[in-house]
């Protein structure tokens, strides 16, 4: 009898174990200001974390206690602001891990900044590795009226190769201007090609007939250089993919919606295979391919190598190209630009066969899409100008009307201009519209001359989005476009969707302040509305009980001072339950 009562005394303890096990906590957050996107608990003082899931949101500190077990950490945020994961609506991570890891002189246009910049690349580099591109002049350029540029141009900086040669001796660098219209190569690049005596032509020279390693477009010379340069290695990309992953968790993003080749989701592939994946991906893949993806069976939201579903990394809608750039005068518009009455806009190589690009070729696009929504796919246009905007919609009604599909949440990408009869458009086909502050608070400087002033007033419209009740998500566009700099840190998307300004506070009381949306309705854009857009509304995008754990740690409380928005910093952010960053 004894035996038996120490026997059922022991199976209780080890019951006990297993049960306080199975409660215990990979990750306890307490003592913070958690602000959850959950209208019925929008704040909440503890996260309790087991696994990659949310397993408790609580108002008190206190009753995260019974979650914590011995191999639990337990993180005191001390009042600290924590939101869901934020989520870039809108990245190129190939070329964005390439600004973090190869040449970027988009702002240099002096001898002092190319030296600066080229010695951080070459420190993060192997010897032999080239260094190619690097835009320099390129803020100069784009900062400057279009119709002064050419007086810029008349009067541009020409570095040479002995500014680089002792800083790059291990590196061959072929580097360019913004334009194309220069390049730079040093004296290890001139040697590989067998130019460092020769004078072929468009090979500017000293006064000793000596190449100064500046060599204009065209030139013969660049052939010969291209012809040795070493491709990147593939690990060197797999680290460029690396950091760029790096930088998105330092800035609180758990997500980005990028636009991504079969090559890259490869890379990303592989580095899930390995690890390293800390960033869920969801990857856009070009809307030609769209028959190609339907033979071999690739389906929207399912593994790049695997074919099944997975919430870390899998194959997104089609994007495809409908017009320009209002910034380059190539935005679709149905009236002519006010700076440049000649022209009204273009399309794309996606929506016309015109090689001025300024007749639509009526089906093209629309049978793009009929492909991919017969595949299961969505498609997400890229559409800048009103007209852009209103004939993608006019393409998206026929489908409907001719095919009865659902159009699956699509998305106008940009959408920086509307008609006023369009936005009823996009609730009753329930199109996202994936908008880019951080872009607005670049383009308002320029925006007046382009449009004039009653169509600047209706450029970025975001209050109106909101009070329409379109989904409304914010991507950054990283790594650039047409001369700007994005950043894709959220305060600054944030910043300019709130107060309508730069970084600099610029200009006073926002730029049509009208537009200007709460924290609230930006903090939307960035998480939920992120989820939404990507099918994920019920497992992600907001901080409740069941929901996967993505989460950012900020140094603000910017629902309680909107006005510091852009001090707000990233102290941790957790991917799936899994620190992967941490200041």
């Amino acid at each position: 009898m004894k035996i038996q009562k120490t026997l059922l005394f022991s199976i209780v303890l080890i019951l006990l174990a297993i049960s306080c096990t199975d409660q215990d906590a990979t990750i306890v957050l307490k003592n913070g200001k958690i602000y959850t996107m959950e209208q019925n608990q929008p704040w909440a003082s503890a996260v309790v974390i087991k696994s990659n899931k949310i397993i408790a949101v609580l108002d008190k500190d206190k009753q995260a206690e019974k979650y914590i077990g011995s191999a639990t950490r337990v993180i005191d945020l001390q009042g600290k602001f924590v939101v869901p994961g934020f989520i870039d609506s809108h990245t190129h991570m190939n070329g964005f891990g390439s600004q973090q890891n190869d040449i970027n002189l988009m702002t240099v246009a002096d001898n002092a900044g190319l030296k600066k910049e080229l010695r951080r690349v070459v420190n993060i580099l192997d010897d032999d590795e080239w260094i190619t591109g690097g835009q320099w002049e390129g803020n100069k350029i784009w900062e400057t009226d279009w119709r002064e540029r050419k007086e810029l141009k008349n009067n541009r900086w020409e570095p040479d190769r002995w500014i680089i040669d002792d800083i790059s001796k291990n590196n061959p660098c072929l580097l360019s201007s913004y334009d194309r219209e220069l390049y730079l190569a040093n004296t290890a690049a001139l040697r590989a090609a067998g130019l460092e005596n020769e004078k072929l032509e468009g090979m500017k020279v000293d006064k000793v007939g000596r190449p100064t390693g500046l060599i204009y477009k065209n030139s013969p010379a660049l052939e010969k250089i291209r012809a040795v340069k070493k491709p990147k290695s593939e690990e060197r990309i797999l680290n460029e993919l690396r950091a760029a992953m790096r930088v998105m968790a330092e800035s609180g993003i758990t997500e980005v919606h990028d636009i991504s080749s079969e090559k890259v989701m490869a890379r990303f592939a592989y580095l899930q295979e390995r690890g390293e994946l800390i960033t869920r991906v969801w990857g856009r893949p070009g809307i030609q391919n769209g028959q190609s993806f339907m033979e071999r069976g690739i389906k929207m939201n399912t593994h790049p190598v695997t074919g099944k579903r997975d919430y870390y990394l899998r194959w997104g809608a089609y994007k495809g190209y409908y017009d320009g750039f209002l910034g380059s005068h190539t935005a679709l518009l149905f009236e002519p630009y006010a700076d440049k009455p000649e022209t009204s806009g273009g399309y794309r190589n996606d929506t016309s066969d015109d090689q001025q690009q300024k007749i639509k070729s009526p089906d093209k696009f629309y049978n793009f899409m009929k492909i991919a929504f017969a595949d299961g796919f969505a498609v997400h246009a890229h559409t800048i100008g009103s007209r852009g905007v209103a004939e993608f919609l006019d393409d998206c009604e026929r489908l409907v009307n001719e095919t009865g599909v659902d159009l699956n949440r699509s998305r106008v990408i940009h959408a920086e201009i509307v008609r006023p009869a369009d936005f009823d458009r996009f609730v009753k086909m329930g199109i996202i519209a994936e908008t880019n502050p951080s872009q607005m608070a670049d383009d308002m400087r320029w925006i007046k001359d382009r449009l004039g002033p009653e169509r600047e007033k209706r450029v970025f419209p975001f209050k109106q989005y909101v009070e329409k009740g379109i989904v409304m998500t914010f991507g950054s566009d990283v790594p650039s476009n047409a001369g700007a700099i994005f950043s894709n840190h959220p305060a600054l998307a944030i910043n300019a969707a709130v107060h309508r300004t730069n970084p600099n506070g610029e200009p006073e009381g926002g730029w049509s302040p009208n537009q200007k949306i709460s924290v609230h309705e930006a903090l939307k854009a960035f998480t939920i509305n992120g989820a939404y857009a990507v099918y994920d509304e019920d497992i992600r995008g907001s901080i409740k009980v069941g929901k996967l754990a993505d989460i950012a740690v900020c140094t603000v409380n910017i629902i309680e001072r909107p006005e510091d928005v852009l001090k707000m910093e990233i102290d941790m952010t957790i991917v799936d339950g899994k620190i992967v960053y941490e200041k």
